[in-house]
This record gives structure tokens, C-alpha cells and sequence, in this order.
């Protein structure tokens, strides 16, 4: 019997657990009862296991094409292009700290390295983002509400101003082959972005290593720690950011094959993430997918007190997708434009459902367009980055479409693990850090590609999860996943006065394929300090 079989058996005895949760719920945690439910249910989806996938379709270069590189040995080519620009990242990082009154004033000298995009938060922009990734969040959509907790308005999406090419940089052209793994980000909040706010983008130090093994190999692999910071108008900071990855740099033998100035899409390769099958939703899906969005508990206004947590916690699951259609890059934005929303009240409500029509994959859409995908704002500073163009920008030709099957960008599956941490830690919580990894060393091995050296600034987070020690990631998330999010309390502390929850956070398609994972550090109130 397949897992889906298993799963689809099973589903019933999941449904009977429907009405005794949600009255068994007096916190968003899953009680031990419901947790065993919910474990069974994760069984029957198999967990965390690795997908079969198709058979390869890509042609693969011998090895003999490529030139051996050795760690700290450069070839013409690289010393012609990397040791200049890793002498200019090198200048930020030996910059020192930024005059931040003379930035926000307008009186840095031009040539200061290492300043980056001026982003206006404008409050089109915020309530777009808001209303689309955590709709019932009052605080992010109720400014009279958002006021009464404190804030000055309402308080724009948390990634909205964590813009990852701005800080990582471009890669020097060093390279006749490029691949990319281990994407892998950390974001720290310190004070809130208001609709109006003017957030100066600041690289504090991009640190680019090599990793390529002693024994050689014919990929340069460049381990990179880029870091940021986010300061507003009043000259507060903002956010402090981390971007991570490891690049594979290959370079041929034959130089008359380079390419002088080549695009990105001359050179990327990539694993074969669409070789894990596309899900056709059925009705044994669909009434799954139900039963956890009627499961789904909001703590609200209710706080929810850090004394009350308890390590070894797992907050009740949410569900976002079928992802229908990916968001679209926008920078200088941390999050993207476009994307299909989760049509969770319109299914819930009967009226609405029964105007709805399916698709051939089985997912519903809605007759109005505009509820499914929503039209992000225009203005002179975003540049919406059409998917599939001609002249592709580098980034657009990554997630393009293939045979009606996209490639995720990597924050969207933090974005629906936000609104599941905003639905356990309530309105008086504040999401003090958020960190997360996609298409680990490990899986990229798993779908053909060769096993990157491990980046030593990287992070992993299943491990701490009870029975999870040895759990990978099981693809890269693509267009038609659900975001199935759970997550796990490891830690609680206090810090500087500061009552904190360290999480760790997964997201799974809906046969428990695991394609992102992270972790959260939670500010909560406490009894305290009341």
C-alpha cells in the first residue's frame, strides 16, 4: 500500500479527531491527545522522507571538461577576477562602522563602501504584504488595534525590508559553471517598520571563504557570510541580517569555450528539483487540508505568558497553498510580488466553495482572479521581475517555470512559518529572530549534484526535534506544495531582561516531504516582569 493509500485509510480516523481538538484546545498547543493524533497523521504522510524521484533528464559534463582547483591556488581567470573583487569585499568588512546620523542625513561620502538600497515603506506596499501572508493578524491590519498594543501603526510584515541580493552581492565572474547550495539566512528584529518609514540598507561585511577540499576538485567552492544592517529615518536599527550560501565554481579546460560576459543563465546549473512529482489533490486531500485549517487556533489578544511554555511544545500546525503560482522577486523588497494566496476562508465558507472551480492538479480557484493572485502595488522604487522574459534577469531565470512547475523563492516557506508563529506566541509576542535553510549539501547530493563541502557559518535545525535527529531536507519547494508548517519549543531563556522561546520550525508538502526548514527565537511577556 502507498503512503497516500495509507494516508487516504487513514484520513477518517484523523476527520473523528476534528470536533475533540478544537474543544480539547484551551492553548494553541497540541495536547499530548492531539499530538498523537498528529503524529499518526504525519506517519501516514511519511514524515520527513526522502521523495522518489523521475529519472534525470539533464546531460552531465565530464569532469575532464573542468580544470582541478585547489584551496588557495588560483588559476589565471580567478586571479584576473576573484582576488579583485574579494579585495573590494574585503574593504567593506575593514570599513568599520557606518556614520549612521550622516547616512540619514544625507552627508556620508558618496564613495563609503558598503551602502546599499534606501527602501520606502510605503503603506500600499505594507498592507499588501500584511493582508496576504496573515490576513486575520490584527497587528499587522487594524491600526486602531495595532495603537492599542503600544505601536505606532500598524507594523509591516517582518521580511518586508530583508532584501538578500542587496546585502550578498554578485558573484565575480570567475566561473564557466556555477552552482548554488545551502541557502541559508538569519534575521534579527529590533524595532518595528511602519507604513512611511525610510530604511537605509547597510552591508556591514561580506566574508567569501574557500572551501574547496585539499585534495582538489573542479569546483571552486566559495563558503559566503554576508551581513547587514536595516536602520530607519530616526536613525534606530532596524534589523540585523545574515545571508548565507556556498557556491560551486567551475572553470574549463579549454578557455575558448568561455563566455566573455556571461549571463547567469549561460552558466547556472541546478539540481533537477522538479524530478519530485507534482501532487494531484483529491477529495481525501482536500478534507485533510480542511481539517487543519478548522484546527488552526490564533492566540490574539490573549497573551500568551513565556512562564506558560514548556520545552518540548509543539504548536498547533497551519496550512498555506496549494502554492499555486509563486510570488515574482521584487526589490528592493525581502519579500516578493504576486503569489497565489491560500483560499482558506473561501473554501471553509459553502457559498464561496460552490462558485469555486477545480483544476486539472485538483486545486480550487476562485472566479475572480484577483482573489487568487492579488496585483502588488506599482511605484517608481519595485521592480517586479516578470518570470520567464526573454531578457531574463539573473534571479528570474532560477524560478521560471518548467512544464507548468516552479521553483519557490527561499522565503516563502518563512513567510507561511511567520503567520504559524504568529498564531502561537498572540499579539503581544515579538518574532526577535527568524533563521532558515533550503537546498542543504545533503539533498542536493540526493537529486544528482555533487556533495558540497559543508559551509562552516551554516546552520541546521531539524536535529533538535525528538526523532528528527537524522532528517533531511527532502526537496527544494516547488509550485502546487501545500505549506504544512510544524514546529518544536527547544529552549526557553532570559536575556538581558528579555524572556525568549527558541523554536525550530519545518514545512512539508502534503506527502511529508520536508522542503524548508529553520528555527525562531520568540520574545514573549512575562508574569514577571508585570
Amino acid at each position: 500500500m502507498t503512503r497516500a493509500n495509507k494516508r487516504h485509510a487513514l484520513i477518517i480516523a484523523l476527520l473523528t479527531t476534528t470536533i475533540t481538538l478544537s474543544t480539547a484546545c484551551a492553548s494553541n498547543v497540541l495536547p499530548s491527545a492531539a499530538g498523537d493524533a498528529d503524529k499518526s497523521a504525519s506517519a501516514l504522510r511519511a514524515d520527513g522522507v526522502l521523495p522518489e524521484l523521475t529519472p534525470p533528464t539533464k546531460e552531465r559534463a565530464a569532469p575532464s571538461e573542468f580544470l582541478t582547483l585547489y584551496p588557495g591556488v588560483w588559476v589565471d581567470r580567478e586571479r584576473a577576477n576573484a582576488l579583485p573583487g574579494m579585495a573590494k569585499e574585503k574593504a567593506i568588512c575593514d570599513r568599520g562602522p557606518i556614520d549612521i546620523d550622516a547616512l540619514v542625513s544625507g552627508t556620508l561620502p558618496k564613495d563609503t563602501p558598503g551602502v546599499g538600497t534606501v527602501i520606502h515603506a510605503t503603506e500600499e506596499w505594507v498592507r499588501y504584504n500584511n493582508s496576504k501572508y496573515d490576513p486575520d493578524n490584527r497587528v499587522y491590519n487594524d491600526s486602531d488595534y495595532a495603537k492599542s498594543l503600544g505601536y505606532d501603526d500598524i507594523v509591516a510584515f517582518p521580511m518586508m525590508v530583508a532584501h538578500d541580493d542587496t546585502v550578498m552581492g554578485e558573484v565575480p565572474n570567475i566561473r564557466d559553471r556555477h552552482l548554488t547550495v545551502d541557502l541559508n539566512h538569519n534575521i534579527t528584529n529590533y524595532k518595528p517598520v511602519y507604513p512611511g518609514d525610510k530604511l537605509y540598507i547597510v552591508i556591514d561585511c561580506r566574508d567569501i571563504f574557500d572551501v574547496t577540499p585539499t585534495e582538489g576538485s573542479t569546483y571552486r567552492w566559495m563558503g559566503v557570510d554576508a551581513k547587514g544592517s536595516v536602520y530607519n529615518q530616526k536613525g534606530e536599527l532596524v534589523q540585523k541580517d545574515i545571508f548565507r550560501t556556498t557556491r560551486g565554481l567551475r572553470v574549463y579546460a579549454d578557455s575558448s569555450r568561455s563566455i566573455k560576459s556571461p549571463k547567469l543563465s549561460d552558466v547556472w546549473d541546478a539540481p533537477e528539483w522538479r524530478r519530485r512529482a507534482k501532487h494531484t489533490y483529491t477529495d481525501q486531500d482536500w478534507a485533510w487540508i480542511k481539517s487543519v485549517w478548522q484546527n488552526e487556533k490564533r492566540q490574539g489578544a490573549a497573551p500568551l505568558y513565556w512562564e506558560d511554555v514548556k520545552i518540548g511544545d509543539r504548536p498547533i500546525p497551519t496550512l498555506d497553498g496549494p502554492i499555486a503560482v509563486s510570488v515574482k522577486p521584487a526589490p528592493p523588497w525581502g519579500t516578493g510580488a504576486g503569489g497565489s494566496r491560500t483560499l482558506r476562508k473561501e473554501i471553509l465558507d459553502p457559498t464561496t466553495f460552490a462558485t469555486m472551480v477545480k483544476d486539472v492538479n485538483g486545486v480550487y480557484w476562485h472566479p475572480d482572479k484577483e482573489v487568487n493572485v492579488p496585483s502588488a502595488p506599482v511605484d517608481k522604487q519595485t521592480t517586479v521581475i516578470e518570470l520567464g522574459q526573454p531578457e531574463e534577469p539573473e534571479v528570474a531565470m532560477i524560478h521560471k517555470e518548467v512544464d507548468g512547475r516552479g521553483i519557490l523563492l527561499n522565503y516563502m516557506g518563512r513567510d507561511y512559518a511567520i503567520r504559524h508563529i504568529n498564531n502561537w506566541m498572540g499579539d503581544h509576542g515579538w518574532l526577535q529572530n527568524i533563521r532558515w535553510s533550503i537546498m542543504e549539501p545533503f539533498t542536493a547530493n540526493y537529486y544528482g549534484e555533487p556533495l558540497a563541502p559543508a559551509n562552516p557559518k551554516s546552520e541546521r535545525y531539524l536535529w533538535r526535534v525528538p526523532g528528527m535527529e537524522n532528517k533531511h531536507l527532502g526537496g527544494h519547494g516547488l509550485t502546487f506544495d501545500v505549506a504544512y508548517v510544524q514546529s518544536y519549543v527547544y529552549d526557553k531563556h532570559v536575556e538581558n531582561g528579555d524572556f525568549l522561546v527558541d523554536m525550530v520550525w519545518w514545512v512539508e508538502d502534503i506527502n511529508g516531504v520536508i522542503w524548508q526548514e529553520g528555527g525562531a527565537t520568540i520574545k514573549l511577556p512575562s508574569r514577571r516582569a508585570q
